[in-house]
């Protein structure tokens, strides 16, 4: 309206500034609004890197000690498979002796009766040539065992 022109320019500025207030208070209220919410977002992106983090490290740690755990059951099996194969070779060795040998157990076991009862001989031979040679000693009598205990300390070997 032109005759009211200037109550129409100050009603318009005053409005357009209690637009501009409200618009202001809520610009504020909605800044407001989002710093918390950016805080609250960075807080929360916070925990979940921390969490990760974690995860990561004990995820790295399992790593290391399954390695650990695989080289470890490497190596025991390289030794296994060492005493296998060592094992397997003694019974390669063995098999003509023991399984596709010319001789039978029983032949064996005779074989090794002879042999024993040839030892317990041999044994019983020995005794008694020791006890007849106790015998002789006794029999001479103290003199003679005098004198062949006397010939050697004095350089003179002598065959009684």
């Amino acid at each position: 309206d032109p005759a009211k022109q200037p109550e129409g320019i100050v009603t318009v500025l005053e409005k357009v500034s209690a637009d501009f207030a409200q618009m202001e208070s809520q610009t504020l209220a909605q800044e407001e609004g989002d710093q918390e919410a950016f805080e609250q977002d960075i807080k929360d992106c916070k925990i979940e890197m921390a969490r990760r983090q974690s995860e990561s490290s004990q995820k790295a740690a399992e790593e290391k000690r399954t390695l650990e755990k695989k080289r470890e059951m490497e190596a025991t099996r390289k030794s296994v498979a060492g005493e296998k194969e060592a094992t397997e070779q003694y019974l390669k060795d063995l098999q003509p002796a023991c399984v596709e040998g010319s001789s039978t157990y029983d032949d064996r076991k005779a074989a090794r009766a002879v042999e024993v009862q040839a030892l317990t001989e041999a044994q019983s031979l020995l005794q008694k040539a020791f006890e007849d040679k106790a015998d002789d000693v006794e029999k001479l009598g103290f003199l003679a065992a005098k004198r062949r205990s006397a010939a050697p300390a004095q350089g003179v070997l002598r065959a009684d």
